[in-house]
Parts: C-alpha cells; sequence; structure tokens
C-alpha cells in the first residue's frame, strides 16, 4: 500500500513555501476618489492669480500622492477619516462648502473597492439601512423641485453609506479606524474644554474661519448658552459648533473608548469624554449615557462584582455630576413643566399631523426650507424626534426603514450584550440608549450629515464588534485574509 505524505501547511505538496498570496485590486475604482482630489485642488487654485496656468502644478501632485496613499498605505484614508470626524466634524474643504469629512467619503470607498472588501455577508441591519436609502430616493424622486434637494441627499447619502463601508473593511483596519475616531473625539473635546475655560468671549474659532468656522450663525457669537435660574450658563461646544452635535459625537466616542481600549488608555480617554459629554448639558446624549449604564449592568455578562462595581460608579459620578449646580438644574427641569425645550417639543408633536396633511407618502423633501435655510429652520419649531422626522423628510416609507433600522440593530444589541466578555456588549448598550432616547429627543442624526456619520460609525461598530484583537465574532468567516 501506498502512503502519501500529508500536504504541507502553507506550503505546496513538495513542502516549499507557498508564495505569497496577491490581492486582487480593482484599478477602475481608483476614480471614486476624483471628487474628493477635485474639491481640494479647487480651494487651492481658487487664491491664485491664474488658475489654468497653476492647474497642473496643483492637480498632478494631488493625484499622484492620492494614489499612492490609496494604494500603499490605505490606513492613512482611514485615519484620517476617523480623526476628523471625532476632532472637527464641521470643517470644510477649504474653498468649498462641504465638510471634509463627508468629502473624505469617497476616498475610503474609493479605497475599499480598490484593495477589495473584506466581508461579503449581508446583515439584518444593512438591509434596513439600504431599504431607507431606497424610500428616501422615492421621496426625493416625488418632492424635489430644485438642486438643493438634490444637494441635500447627496451629502445625507454619502454619509449613510459609510456603514457599508466600514464593515467592509479588515479587521485590523476597522479597529483602527474606531481607535482612531475615539482619539479625534478626545482630542476634539479636550479642546473644546479648554476653550470653555479660557476663551470666554468665544472668538478663537475665528482665527478658523478659513476651514469653516468664522460664521457665527443667527445669534452672532460661537458661544451656546443654557439659561438657569443662576444666570445663562455656556455650553460646550469647540469645533462641534453645537452643543447638541458635540453630545452625539462624544457620546459614540465615549461608548467606542469603553469598548475598544484597556486598562490607563481607556480610563484617561473615558474621562475626557464623559467630562466633555457632561459639560455639552445635552440630555440627550447624557440621558443616552445613563441608560446605556443601566442596559449594561442588567443584561452584560459579567460576574456580580463587576456588575455592582459598574452600578457603584455610576452612582458616583451621578452625584458628582448633580453636585454642580447648573448640570442638576439643567437635568432636572427636564421634569417640569416651565422647561421650555419639553414645551417646544410637546407643541411639535401636536402639530405634527396638520404639517403631514397631504405629505403621508413622500414627505417635505429633502430641500425643505427649514432644512437649508438657517434662519427659517431656527424659527421652525420642527419635530425634535428622528424618526418622525425622516417622516417630515422623506414619508412614511422611510420612517418606516428608520424604525426597522433601530428594531434588527436592538436585537442584534441584545445579542451582543448576552456574548461574554462584557466588552462584547458595550456597544450593544449604547446603540440602545442612544436608540431610546438621544433619537427621540433630537434630530442631528437626521438633517446634520456629520452626525449622520457618527451614527454609520456606531451601527457598523455594532454590526461588526470589532472590539478586541484576539475576539472571534460571527462574522469571523468572512474575513479570510486574517492571521
Amino acid at each position: 500500500m501506498t502512503v502519501r505524505p500529508a500536504p504541507v501547511r502553507g506550503g505546496n505538496q513538495t513542502g516549499a513555501p507557498a508564495p505569497p498570496r496577491i490581492r486582487r485590486v480593482r484599478v477602475g475604482s481608483v476614480p471614486a476618489a476624483a471628487p474628493l482630489l477635485a474639491a481640494v485642488a479647487a480651494g487651492l487654485l481658487a487664491g491664485m492669480p491664474d488658475p489654468r496656468g497653476a492647474l497642473a502644478a496643483v492637480a498632478v501632485p494631488i493625484l499622484a500622492a492620492a494614489v499612492v496613499v490609496v494604494v500603499f498605505a490605505p490606513r492613512i484614508i482611514y485615519g484620517t477619516t476617523a480623526f476628523m470626524l471625532g476632532a472637527a466634524p464641521v470643517m470644510v474643504v477649504p474653498g468649498v462648502p462641504l465638510p471634509f469629512v463627508l468629502a473624505m467619503v469617497f476616498a475610503v470607498w474609493g479605497t475599499v473597492w480598490f484593495h477589495g472588501p473584506a466581508r461579503n455577508r449581508v446583515s439584518g441591519t444593512e438591509i434596513a439601512v439600504a431599504a431607507l436609502i431606497v424610500a428616501s430616493t422615492a421621496g426625493l424622486v416625488m418632492t424635489a423641485d430644485g438642486p438643493e434637494h438634490i444637494l441635500e441627499y447627496v451629502k445625507w447619502v454619502l454619509a449613510t453609506s459609510l456603514v457599508f463601508a466600514l464593515i467592509r473593511l479588515p479587521r485590523p483596519d476597522l479597529r483602527l479606524f474606531g481607535r482612531t475616531f475615539v482619539y479625534g473625539g478626545a482630542t476634539g473635546t479636550a479642546l473644546a474644554l479648554a476653550l470653555l475655560a479660557f476663551d470666554k468671549s468665544g472668538t478663537f474659532l475665528n482665527k478658523l474661519s478659513p476651514i469653516g468656522y468664522g460664521n457665527t450663525g443667527t445669534i452672532g457669537t460661537h458661544l451656546r448658552f443654557y439659561e438657569s435660574s443662576m444666570g445663562s450658563v455656556v455650553r460646550l461646544t469647540g469645533t462641534y459648533v453645537d452643543p447638541n452635535i458635540a453630545g452625539i459625537i462624544i457620546f459614540v466616542a465615549a461608548i467606542a473608548a469603553i469598548a475598544m481600549f484597556r486598562g490607563a488608555p481607556r480610563l484617561l480617554l473615558a474621562s475626557i469624554l464623559l467630562a466633555g459629554l457632561v459639560m455639552t448639558l445635552s440630555r440627550a446624549a447624557i440621558f443616552s449615557f445613563v441608560l446605556a449604564v443601566v442596559v449594561l449592568a442588567a443584561f452584560g455578562a459579567m460576574s456580580p462584582r463587576l456588575r455592582a462595581a459598574i452600578a457603584g460608579g455610576a452612582v458616583t459620578a451621578a452625584v458628582a455630576a448633580a453636585g454642580v449646580p447648573s448640570i442638576a438644574e439643567r437635568i432636572f427641569s427636564s421634569f417640569s413643566s416651565d422647561d421650555k425645550g419639553s414645551a417646544d417639543r410637546s407643541a411639535a408633536i401636536a402639530d405634527y399631523t396638520s404639517t403631514m396633511t397631504g405629505r403621508w407618502w413622500f414627505g417635505h423633501g429633502f430641500g425643505a426650507p427649514e432644512f437649508t435655510d438657517e434662519v427659517i429652520g431656527f424659527h421652525t419649531n420642527y419635530v425634535a424626534n428622528s424618526p418622525l422626522l425622516t417622516i417630515y423628510r422623506g414619508g412614511l416609507l422611510a420612517g418606516a426603514a428608520f424604525v426597522a433600522i433601530l428594531v434588527v440593530g436592538a436585537v442584534t444589541a441584545y445579542r451582543a450584550l448576552r456574548r461574554p466578555p462584557w466588552e462584547a456588549g458595550v456597544i450593544g448598550a449604547g446603540f440602545i440608549g442612544f436608540a431610546v432616547v438621544a433619537l427621540q429627543l433630537d434630530f442631528p442624526v437626521v438633517t446634520n450629515p456629520p452626525v449622520t456619520m457618527a451614527f454609520s460609525v456606531l451601527v457598523a461598530l455594532l454590526i461588526t464588534d470589532p472590539f478586541e484583537a484576539d475576539h472571534q465574532p460571527f462574522e469571523q468567516k468572512d474575513h479570510p485574509d486574517e492571521s
């Protein structure tokens, strides 16, 4: 009987080492970065006396550098996008009224498709997101009567599509994106805390006018206030411009920091982010985090000792925050009948059905004046509820798809919560807290593209759960290139 030698693992039948596997690349997708390159080039050329003569000198190096980065250093694309989304989400491309992070979505997509997606499985949450895009597109077709509708739709769909790009990254690259987003959020929060302490006049951001921070809006200042019984209290804004936008982005970064870091880095980053979260005085973000902690302690796969420690730490932090009069008044006034924000929300909900008359199926459209005109938007009391505002803008089908994202995501979150170790459930707990509180009390996820991108990051981390390098999630089989 002839005995054949067993094949050598990692090599061929003769025992010789296998040649390195060369990944297929999609050269045709390099032009996906072209819009970003064009925007950057336009900004640089705008100030030149002879743009036509300088075109080659500016555009060619940019194109060459972009191709080199996409081909040989894709992590620079992912890291830059993540950091800027966390640190300066409303920064614009010089000379172009487009958020830098939104322009970078083109580069992320081009890089993902050039190197090939690492994950092909389609989850239920992805299907719900795709349904939201389809329904919103139908609403656009039926309501668009000007270019502003198309422009707002394109910005929104770019921000939403980040979900699909991120979940197709190799696992190490997705971890890099998540951790770099945390670094960006901590950097932006630290700067915002410094401005809150030392820039009493709110003029520092005027120095950043070339990148979109010079506009003080309808109220004439970068400062945002909470009117308490003790006087005006300045809320944290920094490079986030609006305290509610700051609250949402810092919330996502804080959840990711707890899930994706360990030891001293986790403690330091989470402390900075949670300090900033409280100083935004954003009740939607603060209550979302409180509920996330409750969900994690109640359903997370952890020992009774750790559960008690989390509960004790949460109570201690709550008592410390309540010891600051302005914070305590802001929080507890939420339950008062005299709270203006609560009164405005109630009035908007009461008027909701009348504002939707004749608009239920396709909504008011992406380019409705209250979404595109800052003055009109400031004076319009539309409903501060993300599912209802999605219906208001895109119709019932879009609203149903948005709710489906929350329901399917909650199921995924609960499964993650029940899987040890406890860090596996942190993103899920954050998603549940955000869906139950922030999305019911606020609307920037619907109307503000950078905030939509932050929500896309949260959804992508929920689907893939890349919380630990040696953790093997249920999608691991879809990442064959990882060791």
